[in-house]
């Protein structure tokens, strides 16, 4: 971790409130705030012998780029939460461009170019130690072997050639490493864990480019295509979901979608995917990472007082005093 640290050592000195979880060096957790190229940045990093966790609030009022001579090898997943980020390589002549609501996982050896931001941001980036992904991906994961050929050849490269969108699975993850609420004693194999996780998310999402749709459901029974549907639904809920987009995609027309739906899992389709995203929206606003203004872009909402409307009539709290209640528990 040595290139990591060094990478990162003037940052963390700049960060005043030093916290420490558990008596070892090889992991900890910092908070603070600092600045980078005039941009004002809330900053919470958490160290593994691996790799970097680092979650930060960036205030950016208008368009800004900033250049960029690192002479450290940059790898990292990186999760655009709020916010645009691209960077643009001088030497390779590439873009690498990560929109809001979405994740890429990222090699650019000896970075030099510029970064481009529009707007104010929220992102999550696991910054890893080559030498510990290169092992990784050898014991655990060997369908990104070929992302460790970019490595070898010192190459920047994307697991994407653009980047993907973060899935439900995704932002849970991200919730659970941000909160981290667990004896310390345990908190370095979780995290490990939990990266792991996200790896092979990424990794699925890699597969799924190449994975024809199934090519026999048309010829399945109606109870069959609802259960998949059911199913999709369940990872995808955060999409715009139409009867028609469903009807096409599974094989169904929408009076069967509609009526048969409701016979089985004894609601309506559209009640079920409004529970699917307030219970998601209550995870959100509880975990006091996301905005009540954000949660209800989510879920699609133009208006945030329309979201507050709708939250506090299933749950019978406002989602601005559910945050407040959960912050003073903590």
């Amino acid at each position: 971790m040595s290139l990591l640290y060094q990478q990162y050592q003037e940052v963390l000195k700049s960060i005043p409130n030093r916290i420490e979880w558990g008596s070892s060096e090889l992991y900890k957790e910092r908070y603070g705030q600092f600045v980078f190229k005039n941009i004002p940045i809330k900053q919470k990093f958490i160290d593994h012998p691996g790799f970097i966790v680092s979650y930060g609030e960036w205030t950016i009022p208008k368009e800004v780029k900033v250049p960029v001579d690192n002479p450290q090898n940059t790898f990292k997943l990186m999760f655009e939460l709020e916010g645009y980020s691209c960077f643009t390589d001088s030497k390779a002549k590439q873009q690498i461009e990560v929109p809001q609501d979405c994740f890429n996982l990222i090699y650019v050896p000896k970075a030099k170019g510029y970064l481009k931001y529009k707007t104010n941001r929220k992102v999550v980036e696991v910054i890893f130690d080559e030498a510990y992904f290169t092992q990784l991906v050898q014991d655990k994961l060997p369908v990104l072997l070929p992302f460790i050929e970019l490595i070898k050849k010192r190459k920047t490269g994307t697991l994407f050639s653009q980047a993907k969108v973060i899935s439900i699975e995704m932002h849970q993850l991200l919730l659970m490493i941000l909160q981290n609420d667990i004896h310390p004693d345990l908190k370095q194999v979780y995290l490990e864990t939990k990266i792991i996780e996200l790896l092979l998310l990424s990794v699925q999402e890699s597969l799924e480019r190449v994975v024809a749709p199934l090519e026999n459901v048309k010829s399945m029974s109606d109870a069959d295509k609802l259960l998949h549907i059911k199913t999709w639904i369940d990872n995808h809920f955060l999409q715009e979901i139409t009867f028609s987009m469903l009807s096409q995609r599974f094989y169904i027309n929408e009076y069967k979608l509609k009526k048969y739906f409701k016979k089985y899992y004894h609601s309506s389709l559209i009640r079920y995917i409004r529970d699917l995203r307030f219970e998601y929206a209550y995870q959100l606003l509880a975990s006091q990472k996301f905005s009540v203004n954000k949660v209800a872009e989510l879920l699609h909402y133009e208006y945030p007082q329309h979201f507050t409307i709708a939250f506090k009539k299933k749950f019978n709290i406002a989602p601005s005093v559910l945050i407040q209640k959960k912050k003073s528990l903590t």
